[in-house]
């Protein structure tokens, strides 16, 4: 079965590939939106981020956007991530279980399904709601700078003797 964190995992991813097109998704905007903590998130993000899903913007306007310039993403490229391969098998290999074929075929399935469905197409179909515009805010309250006026100043001999004919 696929893990709970596998899940929110690709919710978060899905987030990101929604609205990241236009410009980097910060996150505590997917924390408003999922209700998940930040820490969480970026902790999930930070594996993303390592396995080239996304990819991190930092500073005032920063946030994270799909890493899709190589390949576009499917949901296994995120599952195979945060689900360990199951190393627990028969124990012995001349009498098989017909259950771990069975196991063995559903995996197959389960990863089948999971390779045929992109990340863009999930975000495309989510019920997301319109992003808002999110701006810049600094805590210094500052006024805007003066236009700027051009000075000619005179900084040679010669300009200053052009200056004196003129």
């Amino acid at each position: 079965m696929i893990s709970k964190k596998t899940i929110k995992a690709i919710e978060i991813a899905t987030v990101v590939a929604r609205y990241s097109p236009g410009q980097p998704v910060p996150a505590h905007e997917i924390s408003a939106l999922l209700g998940l903590s930040i820490s969480y998130i970026e902790v999930t993000l930070s594996e993303l981020k390592n396995h080239a899903i996304v990819r991190a913007y930092k500073g005032p306007g920063g946030g994270y956007q799909l890493d899709e310039k190589q390949r576009p993403i499917s949901l296994w490229d995120i599952v195979k991530i945060f689900e360990q391969p199951d190393t627990t098998g028969p124990k012995s290999t001349r009498d098989p279980s017909p259950l771990a074929d069975m196991e063995k075929v559903m995996r197959l399935r389960i990863q089948g399904f999971f390779e045929s469905r992109s990340l863009t197409d999930l975000a495309r179909q989510a019920n997301l709601p319109v992003r808002q515009k999110t701006e810049v805010r600094s805590i210094f309250k500052l006024k805007p700078l003066p236009q700027r006026v051009a000075v000619r100043v005179v900084n040679s001999v010669f300009d200053w003797k052009m200056a004196t004919l003129a």
